[in-house]
């Protein structure tokens, strides 16, 4: 294999993949993390070499069998080899039989991770670290077999490997180390989470336990109430009845707590209140597997963890109805990450759950009744609208309005509101004298059309002979349906619509929102997304602006490149390439930095909705600028867009004592704003300018995080700015 084709497999694959082996046992993607535990894990030499190789030999054999990259890289592959090759080098000596075994082991739990991982990842569950618990019992059990693997006494004889390895020094500082006199619970837990690793050792412990605080307060604060939930348990029942040992702490209990307080549960009070339940739930379960397995000489190991953990997963996705235990949707492996991103997406992102559908009319209409009316609209037909059209003196009418043709909304287009097929037509009802009513035919002329399974839209009241298209039709967006009118249950004309489950005509309404709307209340117009129009108001449709629609469609194989000066003053370029992923989400994807960023863009919004990799890339500065863009017609007002809390550099700003409680109480928000810098003749202009802010919220108080601009000339985005207090880029499109 040529040089540079092992040097990018050892960059690309080998490099990241052995460092998320580490670091992934506690949840996390995390390079400080892996590499504290990695030189944690050699204190005991011989079991951290044997750690590595293991990893090693499981990457090198995925990688080869071409096996997903992604998940080969987020180390979800060989932690349990990691978990394994510790252990092996934790209880045998070397010798040519344990390097043989090593591999073997290796290689099975690479075998087990795949096939338990095909097969529960079918249910949305994780395999935890059950294959480690399988290879080991087929490691242990026979070991007894082989004449040439030999037990270790280093573990009795630690301090000599101590002094083999930096002498008298490294020996002197383990010793005072490991005999602080620390309070007796502290020296309980540090030991407890150098076991996971097979140690009892303090300063072990201490490393781990304050790169765990460094990478995830959250973290941190569960593997602190696992502990004392366990030791007060162990207290309360008598430490043999709990199980109670430094290993069975850390690996199983503290586990337990970081695993569904704040990773496969978004983190919050109720995730911390059943952590504090499972923890002894968790010891029953240990206590009958000891039992259970004593009888053939199998330890348990971590295998409670990983059963209670699984089970309890698979128990919330069984709910028919979702409760205040949120499973994490999106995993960012950072229990900060879950937490602030879901608050934050839980409302923007709202529109995922909807297909979009737009206004049926053209122009400014009023809502003149909206859910729950004052005259109609009741119980199981109160999810609807009713639309008319006023002059500017907010009459229906002109002249005399005794006639149809005098009411303003009369005749005139109704349109589309999706893409659909026309399920249901009737044109047969004749318009009502002003004032009247036909409640034999209550609905008058209307059309059903059909967006998606158990999604139909019905537009009512509708003029006689005004249709333009037929039964069975394929209609667009916008397309013409037909012209309102004054028939059936309409004492005058006007438009009633509504969404229901099924085609039958008048079905029973479903609460289902407009997508994108302007809503004026007196003089102020503002942008409402995916909402319910508010009865009185005055209602119009987006409409698109050419120039930033086809700026910001980003259609897949679409390449960008940009040069940019870095802080350093040093020329850059990096080039983005769009992609779209097995779930045929899109993301911009930047080689250089190995950054994504995953956006949408529904034709009148672009936004991004997640951002993975350097924050020191040129693609992350462009997140942070153009992280919600209106498409259509530029209004003067900012639009105001929630962004989550982990997206803050500014240092001033400190966060830490904020993750601590951010599962109880949030006291910091940040907000992106943007708008055109000026509106006047844009819809003509060949440019347009966009100014955005990055804002930061402490108790109230605001202050700027960043400021960027954003240039749209020639239909592309020919220029942006990013500024903070300490980073600023100027960034210029160089596509040829």
């Amino acid at each position: 294999m040529p040089i540079h084709r092992i040097v990018n497999l050892f960059r690309n694959v080998v490099l990241p993949a052995t460092l998320n082996s580490y670091s992934v046992i506690f949840f996390f993607n995390n390079r400080l993390l892996a590499c504290v535990i990695m030189l944690v894990s050699f204190f005991n030499f011989f079991a951290g070499l044997s750690g590595l190789l293991a990893v090693l030999v499981t990457v090198l054999i995925a990688n080869a069998m071409g096996f997903d990259k992604i998940q080969l890289k987020n180390g979800v592959y060989s932690f349990n080899a990691l978990l394994t090759g510790i252990g092996m080098g934790t209880f045998f000596d070397p010798g040519l039989v344990f390097f043989t075994l090593l591999v073997l082991a290796a290689l099975m739990t690479l075998i087990l991770s795949v096939t338990f991982g095909g097969w529960l990842y079918k249910y949305g569950l994780p395999f935890l670290s059950i294959p480690f618990v399988i290879t080991f019992w087929f490691i242990v059990l026979p070991s007894s077999q082989f004449e040439n693997l030999g037990l270790t006494q280093r573990n009795i004889y630690w301090m000599n490997e101590m002094y083999a390895i930096g002498g008298n020094p490294m020996l002197n500082f383990f010793q005072t180390m490991d005999t602080l006199p620390v309070h007796k619970m502290v020296d309980i837990y540090l030991r407890s989470m150098s076991s996971i690793f097979f140690q009892d050792n303090l300063i072990a412990g201490l490393f781990i336990a304050i790169a765990l605080l460094i990478c995830s307060r959250i973290a941190f604060s569960l593997s602190v109430i696992g502990f004392v939930s366990a030791y007060f348990f162990a207290k309360f029942t008598g430490s043999a009845a709990a199980s109670i040992t430094y290993y069975n702490i850390g690996a199983n209990y503290m586990m337990v707590a970081i695993a569904i307080g704040g990773f496969f549960i978004i983190p919050s009070k109720y995730s911390y209140l059943w952590t504090v339940l499972l923890v002894p739930l968790t010891s029953l379960v240990l206590l009958f597997m000891s039992k259970l397995l004593g009888f053939i000489h199998l330890p348990v190991f971590s295998l409670p963890f990983s059963l209670v953990v699984i089970l309890f997963v698979y128990f919330l996705m069984l709910r028919i109805k979702p409760t205040k235990l949120i499973l994490t949707p999106i995993q960012y492996y950072s229990p900060e990450s879950n937490l602030y991103t879901y608050n934050n997406n839980k409302n923007r992102l709202s529109n995922f759950l909807y297909f979009p559908l737009y206004l049926p009319f053209w122009g400014e209409w009023k809502v003149m009744q909206g859910h729950n009316g004052k005259h109609t609209h009741k119980g199981d037909w109160g999810q609807a609208f009713d639309f008319i059209l006023v002059d500017d003196e907010s009459k229906t009418y002109a002249s005399n309005g005794l006639f149809c043709e005098n009411y303003h909304c009369y005749n005139k287009p109704v349109v589309a509101p999706a893409d659909g097929l026309v399920e249901e037509i009737i044109d047969n009802v004749d318009d009502n004298e002003i004032g009247k009513i036909n409640t034999i035919n209550n609905w008058g002329n209307t059309i059903v059309i059909r967006h998606l399974p158990g999604l139909y839209t019905q537009m009512s009241h509708l003029r006689k002979g005004s249709f333009k298209v037929a039964k069975g039709d394929f209609v667009k967006r916008g397309d013409l349906l037909a012209n309102c009118g004054n028939s059936g249950r309409s004492p005058e004309p006007h438009l009633h619509f509504q969404v229901q489950g099924t085609p039958v005509l008048g079905s029973r309404t479903i609460d289902y929102p407009f997508s994108y709307y302007h809503e004026k209340d007196k003089a102020e117009r503002q942008l409402k997304q995916f909402s319910r129009p508010r009865e009185g108001a005055l209602i119009s449709g987006v409409t698109t602006n050419t120039l930033l629609k086809t700026a910001f469609d980003i259609i897949p194989n679409t390449i960008l490149k940009y040069s940019y000066r870095n802080e350093r003053g040093i020329e850059k370029v990096e080039i983005w390439e769009s992609y779209t992923d097995a779930y045929n989400y899109k993301y911009l994807y930047c080689k250089e930095t190995g950054s994504s960023a995953y956006y949408v863009n529904d034709g009148s919004m672009f936004y991004f909705t997640a951002f993975y990799g350097s924050r020191k890339s040129l693609l992350y500065f462009f997140y942070l600028s153009a992280y919600k863009v209106f498409l259509g017609d530029p209004e003067n007002d900012e639009m105001i867009d929630g962004m989550p809390l982990n997206v803050i550099q500014d240092k001033r700003i400190s966060v830490w004592f904020h993750d601590f409680i951010a599962p109880f109480y949030s006291y910091i928000r940040v907000w992106h704003s943007i708008k055109p810098e000026d509106t006047n003749n844009l819809l003509d202009a060949e440019m347009l300018i966009l100014k955005s802010k990055v804002r930061v919220s402490v108790l109230g108080r605001i202050r700027n995080e960043s400021e960027s601009t954003i240039i749209v000339n020639k239909n592309c985005i020919m220029k942006f700015t990013y500024e903070s207090i300490k980073t600023k880029i100027r960034a210029k499109c160089i596509n040829s």
